[in-house]
């Protein structure tokens, strides 16, 4: 017999983490918005570029690096497999019965790697016939149910993340945690020749891949990467102005980013095949100009920042 919520949904997002977090949090807090999670959790900022252009880029980073700022707004408990130093499917027999739990107590869960590597929101389970019942990309073809045997089979990443509400919810540490770490991610140091570049250094990464002649990965998945932090961008330049005066500098910066991103979006759709190398090299030289921007959000966060540590001194 099926057990689900009623009304609770994934809304359709690029960045299935954010999607699969905002469709929890809306079953107990109906006023928090999309600009506010990736605002508040820090996503809006973060860069992750795989050399080849793999779509692997959007979701390969170090996931607490989000989840630290948010635990002072949420509660959130996580199974990891490698982290907790548990067997897989000793993992996946946990995140069952604590995804039952969770759903029982009125609240969705979170799960990795259940139809493709992306993150999926458990809205129900099954409990005769072993099955989560799911939202998010792809799910649509396995009619919303994966079995739960199933989880990380493609990552080998059995992982799974249990919000609830906090008895005190802290936006403002939130909110200065996330921020800080933006700067931090900008500036964060890359072992040389890594597969995935984190932080400033992948705009670099980004642009050489998308001159080179060939793509390596010449699929009509590539665009998925631009996709992603276009979006995270507009939300940046949002949360951002949201904040006052103080940051209007670099809410003005983060949307020049996001228009530059826009622009790459709208001529390389998602999904759709690579363009030829004359238009590519047109399309790095926007996003030069959205590294540049970034670059100069980053100053203008960072003095901001400092601003603001000042007035509470």
């Amino acid at each position: 017999m099926a057990t689900i919520l009623p009304q609770v949904q994934a809304p359709a997002l690029a960045t299935s983490m954010m999607a699969a977090l905002y469709g929890a949090v809306r079953t107990w807090d109906d006023t928090i918005t999309l600009t506010d999670l990736f605002g508040y959790s820090g996503h809006a900022f973060i860069l992750n570029i795989e050399r080849t252009l793999c779509p692997s880029g959007p979701t390969a980073w170090d996931w607490g690096a989000i989840l630290f700022p948010l635990r002072q707004m949420f509660s959130l408990r996580r199974v990891c497999a490698s982290c907790d130093m548990r067997g897989a499917d000793e993992a996946r027999e946990l995140i069952w019965q604590r995804t039952m739990e969770s759903i029982n107590d009125g609240r969705p869960a979170i799960l990795w790697d259940a139809v493709y590597p992306e993150f999926y929101l458990a809205v129900g389970y099954d409990a005769d016939r072993l099955e989560y019942i799911v939202q998010g990309p792809g799910a649509a073809h396995t009619q919303g149910r994966v079995p739960y045997v199933r989880l990380g089979m493609h990552t080998c990443q059995v992982w799974a993340l249990f919000p609830a509400p906090k008895s005190k919810a802290d936006r403002a540490s939130a909110r200065e945690l996330a921020l800080r770490g933006a700067v931090t991610w900008q500036r964060w140091p890359n072992p040389p020749d890594a597969q995935w570049t984190f932080g400033g250094e992948a705009w670099a990464v980004w642009i050489a891949a998308l001159t080179e002649e060939e793509v390596a990965h010449a699929s009509d998945h590539l665009s998925y990467t631009h996709h992603v932090f276009a979006e995270c961008r507009r939300h940046a330049a949002a949360f951002l102005a949201g904040l006052g005066p103080a940051y209007a500098d670099a809410a003005e910066a983060y949307r020049r980013v996001a228009d530059a991103l826009d622009a790459v979006c709208a001529a390389w759709p998602y999904p759709g095949p690579a363009p030829a190398l004359t238009e590519r090299r047109r399309l790095a030289t926007l996003l030069a100009q959205a590294r540049d921007a970034e670059a100069a959000g980053i100053q203008a966060l960072e003095a901001a920042l400092g601003g603001a540590r000042a007035v509470r001194a």
